[in-house]
């Protein structure tokens, strides 16, 4: 193709640029996950049922696809209609042909990754019974395996760690399953669950705006604080929220020492 001059400079469109990615940072992704080990140790909360010799996607790759783009902002599962042609992806997949070309059936090879469709299948094979869902999940496995994760993150020798708990509305934009009218949001929301260890996200619970923002805390802070004294058994815990937890005092109240501590920003209470 030919363009107009840009002064001294001639302007030329090439397309011989051979395989391209524009995600460059799946490098990095990879390099952390396999650091962390967190594709490899969720792996282990599924189950694998489907037969060898026709599957072309391994478990610990569809979750690596999964979380990865996640990662890089593409939520929707449609997105990989295109991702999964990205060699760059399916280098931080782990594919050993990152262009496909060693698919077993001809009709997918040129295409290394998997579907929208397979990777549904790994989302929903818990609440369906077909020949195509085999791929199960144990829930509590995985809320455990990402506490653990968590809670790594802190150093073992800490001498006070505070627990912050928080209920944040996320306002909804359609007819999404458990949504409801929250009148302190003024519209449709969730009302998840999250506690944080100054920057280290150890609970994400996905809640209905139907009830209170205490709704499942005290269960919640009894597998946290639990698993904070594996890694750290002499460690202060202060469990500090507003005053919409301060309703659920009585367990920590019970857990009280000189190294559990609840504080409350309203009213400015302790106990």
């Amino acid at each position: 193709m030919l363009f107009d001059d840009l002064g001294a400079r001639t302007v030329v469109a090439d397309f011989s640029g051979g395989t391209l990615s524009t995600d460059g940072g799946l490098l990095l992704l990879r390099q952390i996950d396999r650091g962390l080990g967190l594709t490899r140790r969720l792996a282990t909360c599924f189950t694998d049922q489907r037969d060898p010799r026709w599957v072309d996607h391994t478990l610990e790759q569809l979750l690596a696809q999964r979380l990865h783009t996640l990662a890089l902002g593409y939520e929707g599962l449609n997105d990989h209609l295109d991702l999964r042609r990205d060699p760059l992806l399916a280098v931080a997949c782990g594919k050993s042909d990152p262009l496909g070309q060693d698919r077993f059936l001809p009709q997918f090879r040129g295409v290394a990754l998997a579907a929208p469709a397979t990777l549904n299948r790994l989302e929903l094979s818990n609440n369906q019974h077909t020949r195509t869902h085999k791929l199960p999940h144990d829930p509590a496995q995985i809320e455990a395996c990402l506490l653990e994760m968590g809670v790594r993150c802190l150093p073992k020798h800490a001498r006070e760690i505070v627990l912050d708990l928080d209920a944040m509305g996320h306002l909804l934009h359609g007819t999404q399953e458990g949504r409801h009218f929250s009148g302190y949001y003024g519209d449709y929301c969730y009302l998840p669950l999250y506690v944080f260890a100054g920057a280290i996200p150890l609970w994400a619970q996905l809640r209905g705006s139907d009830t209170d923002a205490a709704h499942g805390v005290v269960a919640a802070l009894a597998k946290i604080v639990a698993a904070i004294r594996k890694r750290c058994p002499w460690a202060r815990l202060i469990i500090r929220g507003t005053r919409g937890f301060a309703g659920r005092r009585s367990w920590c109240g019970a857990k009280s020492s000189r190294r559990c501590t609840t504080a409350w920003a309203w009213p400015r209470t302790r106990c």
